[in-house]
């Protein structure tokens, strides 16, 4: 058997096994495309199909493929829902921090997405993908990816939202004070205004020394919505500014240590992209295509992620990584184990649900 047969067969069991309800032949092509991502490590049809291992050509398997993107009946929330549900609960007893943030995908697209923050990774959870460039979108957008998150979370659950300064619009603050228990910490920008007391002041007037930070309580954010929250002014080390946050949580370095995680969602664009997936380069240029592909490419992602994991706890990182450290990541552990093994011909273990390991992790 074909290292693309072994890998096949095991993702087909596991998606199989976890989507019994769905039409079978469309989890059968998925299980064709999370198959081809992984072993070509590009998210592009004519890459993917000819890494699956049928009697049928490259090109009617490319077809196939482009076939599942194109069906409208398959709808993304629906059928990604069982894994995203199964990350959050693998999670839901530790705070969970929230990162959303937007990447380009394909041809002129971008993605907005939100994933929960898991050491030096981001799970994804939820995402929007619409036409557009780099740069800010409507708040509308934000509204509409963290609606989809909403159900998923329970009702007990800590959660901090996290975002750069595209994500500070009043519009959405106030969604989520009024829908949800969450606290966020979302930077903002120096020349908003904001009220102390009686006096309203520009946010970059508040000053604060290199290394230091500082909060400031129960101010109203804008002139216009006068929204309530709490400012921290941060300047650290490795700044050549200040930040500026706008959040609900009442202690400064609370807010900083949470912030900082945000950066998690950059490594997850990274594996799906220039590490990883090669989704940027995937050619399609409608979202709801690309909203499809993103179900196989998290999916596999996933996977990688708990392969890493499982690579870590085991103590066979040793064989794929340096001996007295590790330098790889969760995710670059996951795909070398996987071509580890193959070529050694060890068992393929298929992780499409999230499970937090057993055992101590320490891991970049």
């Amino acid at each position: 058997m074909t290292d693309r047969h072994r890998v096949y067969t095991e993702v087909l069991k596991t998606l199989k096994e976890q989507l019994r309800m769905f039409h079978q032949g469309h989890v059968v092509t998925l299980a064709m495309m999370i198959t081809g991502i992984v072993m070509s490590r590009k998210a592009q049809l004519a890459e993917m199909s000819t890494e699956v291992p049928t009697a049928a050509k490259d090109k009617s398997i490319e077809m196939r493929l482009r076939r599942w993107v194109k069906h409208r009946q398959i709808d993304v929330e629906v059928t990604y829902m069982p894994f995203a549900e199964q990350i959050v609960a693998s999670l839901a007893h530790t705070q969970l921090l929230l990162a959303m943030d937007g990447s380009q995908v394909g041809r002129g697209c971008m993605v907005l997405m939100v994933g929960v923050v898991y050491r030096s990774r981001l799970l994804p959870l939820a995402w929007v993908v619409y036409k557009g460039q780099k740069g800010h979108t409507t708040a509308a957008r934000h509204i509409e990816v963290l609606k989809k998150v909403l159900p998923l979370i329970p009702a007990e659950a800590e959660v901090v939202l996290l975002g750069d300064a595209e994500y500070d619009t009043t519009e959405m603050l106030a969604w989520v004070q009024a829908a949800t228990s969450w606290q966020f910490v979302l930077r903002t920008a120096s020349n908003l205004l904001v009220q102390q007391g009686t006096a309203w002041h520009k946010i970059g007037d508040f000053e604060v020394t290199h290394g230091r930070l500082r909060i400031l309580l129960d101010i109203a954010f804008t002139q216009k919505a006068a929204l309530p929250a709490n400012l921290v002014v941060w300047w650290g080390h490795e700044y050549e500014a200040p930040l500026f946050l706008i959040t609900n949580l009442r202690t400064a370095s609370r807010a900083a240590w949470c912030y900082r995680r945000r950066f998690r969602i950059e490594t997850f664009f990274s594996d799906q992209k220039s590490r990883g997936f090669q989704i940027h380069k995937s050619h399609l240029s409608d979202p709801a295509r690309l909203s499809r592909l993103l179900i196989a490419a998290c999916l596999a992602y996933v996977w990688l992620i708990g392969v890493g994991l499982l690579t870590l706890t085991s103590g066979n990182h040793r064989l794929i990584d340096r001996t007295d450290r590790v330098d790889k990541s969760i995710f670059r552990l996951g795909l070398d184990w996987l071509k580890y093994a193959l070529k050694k011909e060890l068992p393929i273990q298929v992780f499409l649900l999230f499970q937090l390991p057993i055992g101590p992790v320490n891991v970049r």
